[in-house]
């Protein structure tokens, strides 16, 4: 089909998929969005308006070959059982995410490990990683994002897995910002007795605080009990700081933020922050190597920790699958609907993102600068016949008058004729509601080129573009902006 072209794929519900491959578990869910068409005057973005969990796949162990190697055919296998069990059809699956999170993130095989899954499990299901991502849409999926809005309150979602805790917190606009450790539960694991695992960010610890724990000791209670209480230390740090302690520097997973940020509540969420809510009970006493792993002391830990710093604990609907739900409902968005597109390229996966900034307050004769830097920037960032393509993000294009439109055009199409991309698809991202008129002034300067231009989508440098096919009636895109961050 070409520029436009009405496609036949009219649905306004769209089937997701969302895959967690964890440190510990393996989870699928499938989900309904309904695509929300009313509006007054027919030209307002469409919006998914309601999402319904259809199926919550039974939790799995994650497999693996070794500690360092996810055993890719196996959850392959797991993923396909469960939906065949929700009797659907990866033909039926019309978008979604599989994100790898925690310390699978970082094994040797995790991207194409991803990218496979994604490619076996739909046509326009996506491959995600990244903690600060994990972050928010285990927030997401849990609630937090929403009780924020609803009651007008700083939620902070602290969602504890098998190898780190990820934070996101959100308030009545959004979210704020995401703070990342290497805690989890599943950095010590226990055996008939001893010690069989003790990863890095446990070590530090044990060394530390003077515990000298080694793999292959007997498990002494009172010594890993201290060691998830210095954990759950950090944790409670990380939400309350700056100034923080050297040692959640250390285990910090990217950068913390430089001011405080008041809380009026958190929600725990992920495989150990579930028992968060439990640990009043005496599971952490009676039994606390049930999983093999810290996960029950990790838990009451930070019970006791959170109590102790003042910080009020919140239940929510979803706790265990939190992120699972949050990458089948949440990573979907769509265009505007004045969008130029040439469906024949899509979909288009992992394109990568080079923002060149407004350009409102720039002449119309000095265009072709900002837009020749950030094609520049890209091609410096990146093999682009190797990715496949690019995105060219613009925040303001400025007046959107037809003269104005049409220097934007000269700019661009002036950039890419001075470029070697002929063959490779270009896609111009802008905020404002002018994708259909920018693409038609674009497409008769370079006819020839590979070219999609959407609009109503913020998207910023170091960020990854999704586009599925187009739907209802050929009027919006499915897109999912992402991250994509694979080992330590």
């Amino acid at each position: 089909m070409g520029a436009n072209s009405t496609p036949t794929n009219a649905s306004t519900t769209l089937t997701s998929v969302g895959i967690d491959v964890g440190t510990t578990t393996t989870h699928v869910v499938v989900s309904e969005l309904a695509v929300d068409t009313a509006g007054g005057t027919g030209t307002e973005k469409l919006t998914i308006s309601d999402r319904t969990v259809r199926f919550r796949g039974p939790v799995h162990e994650t497999p693996l070959i070794d500690p360092e190697t996810v055993d890719t055919d196996a959850v392959a296998e797991l993923i396909a059982t469960d939906l065949a069990t929700a009797g659907v059809s990866p033909d039926a699956i019309d978008t979604g995410a599989v994100i790898v999170t925690g310390e699978t993130a970082r094994t040797v095989n995790a991207e194409p490990l991803v990218h496979t899954l994604a490619d076996e499990s739909g046509n326009f299901v996506v491959a995600t990683a990244g903690a600060a991502l994990e972050a928010i849409l285990a927030g997401q999926g849990s609630g937090a994002a929403a009780h924020a809005v609803d009651s007008q309150v700083t939620v902070a979602n602290v969602d504890v897995g098998g190898g780190t805790t990820n934070t996101a917190i959100f308030d009545a606009d959004g979210v704020v910002e995401t703070r990342c450790l290497d805690v989890g539960g599943r950095l010590v694991a226990v055996a008939d007795g001893r010690l069989t695992k003790l990863a890095e960010p446990a070590r530090l610890l044990s060394e530390a605080h003077g515990l000298g724990l080694s793999v292959g000791d007997p498990v002494d209670p009172e010594q890993l009990s201290a060691l998830t209480t210095a954990m759950a230390s950090l944790v409670v740090d990380s939400l309350l700081g700056p100034p923080y302690h050297q040692l959640t520097v250390e285990l910090s997973i990217g950068s913390l933020p430089t001011e405080p940020q008041p809380l009026d509540c958190i929600v725990f969420t992920g495989g150990v922050g579930r028992l968060v809510g439990e640990s009043r009970d005496a599971t952490a006493q009676t039994e606390p190597f049930a999983y093999n792993d810290l996960g029950p002391l990790l838990a009451a830990a930070l019970a006791e920790a959170a109590a102790d710093a003042g910080l009020s604990v919140r239940r929510l609907a979803e706790e265990l699958r939190a992120t699972v739900i949050g990458a089948g409902t949440y990573t979907t968005q769509l265009s505007g609907r004045t969008v130029f597109i040439d469906a024949d390229l899509l979909p288009l996966r992992n394109l990568p993102v080079i923002a060149t900034g407004s350009l409102a307050e720039v002449d119309d004769g000095q265009l072709t600068a900002p837009l020749s830097r950030g094609l520049s920037q890209a091609t410096r960032r990146y093999d682009l016949h190797d990715v496949g393509g690019v995105v060219i993000a613009v925040d303001d294009v400025g007046d959107l008058s037809y003269d104005r439109l049409r220097a934007v055009a000269d700019a661009f199409a002036a950039v890419l004729g001075d470029s070697n991309l002929n063959e490779i698809p270009v896609v111009v991202v802008t905020q404002q509601n002018c994708a259909k008129a920018l693409g038609q002034l674009l497409h008769a300067r370079c006819a020839d080129r590979p070219l999609i231009v959407i609009d109503e989508l913020a998207v910023e440098t170091g960020a990854y573009l999704d586009i599925g096919e187009p739907i209802t009636h050929g009027e919006t895109v499915p897109v999912v902006v992402k991250t994509l961050v694979f080992g330590s």
